[in-house]
C-alpha cells in the first residue's frame, strides 16, 4: 500500500505539479505599455515564467518566430524574434493562452533560501525609427503584464479578399 501511494505521487508530480498548487487562472497574456519609438517596433521579447503553464500561442505575426516551452520544474518561457523587415508590431496583445497557479505579480523571498519569482518577468529589444536594432535589452515593467480571463484563443480575423 505505501509504495503504490509513493507511485502515485510520483507520477502526479512528473504529470504536471502545478495540479497540486490549486486551481488554475485560463487567461490571455497580453504585454502593453513597452517603451518603443516613435516609428519604431519591437524586435524581440523574453518572458521568463513561474508557475504558468503555456496552452496555446493565438497569434503568430507575419515574419515573426513566436515560441512557449515549459520545463519540467514550475518554469517556462515565452519568447519571439521579428524578422528585420517586419517593423510594425509595438505590443503583444492576447499573444498566449495560459493557466497560472498562485499568482504573484512580485519575487518574494530570500534568493538564498525559500523564493518565489515573479510569475512573469523579462526584457525587450525594439527597431528604432529608421529601422535599426537597438541591442540594449529593456525591462518589461510588471505593470505591462495583464491577465484577461478567458477560455481559449480569440477567434481569428477573417481571411483577406
Amino acid at each position: 500500500m505505501k509504495r503504490t501511494l509513493s507511485s502515485a505521487a510520483l507520477l502526479l508530480l512528473f504529470l504536471g505539479g502545478e495540479s497540486l498548487l490549486g486551481q488554475a487562472q485560463r487567461a490571455l497574456l497580453s504585454v502593453d505599455g513597452l517603451s518603443v519609438p516613435t516609428d519604431g517596433a519591437l524586435y524581440a521579447f523574453h518572458i521568463d515564467t513561474w508557475g504558468v503553464t503555456p496552452l496555446a500561442v493565438c497569434k503568430v505575426f507575419p515574419l515573426w518566430d513566436i515560441k512557449a516551452e515549459k520545463f519540467m520544474d514550475p518554469a517556462g518561457l515565452l519568447s519571439g524574434r521579428s524578422d528585420p523587415y517586419h517593423r510594425t508590431l509595438r505590443k503583444l496583445d492576447q499573444l498566449y493562452l495560459v493557466d497560472v497557479y498562485e499568482y504573484q505579480p512580485m519575487p518574494k523571498g530570500d534568493p538564498k533560501g525559500d523564493y518565489h519569482p515573479a510569475s512573469f518577468s523579462g526584457w525587450y529589444e525594439v527597431f528604432d525609427g529608421s529601422g535599426n536594432i537597438i541591442k540594449k535589452r529593456r525591462e518589461i515593467r510588471v505593470s505591462s503584464f495583464h491577465l484577461t480571463p478567458a477560455a481559449r484563443c480569440p477567434d481569428a480575423p477573417p481571411p483577406e479578399p
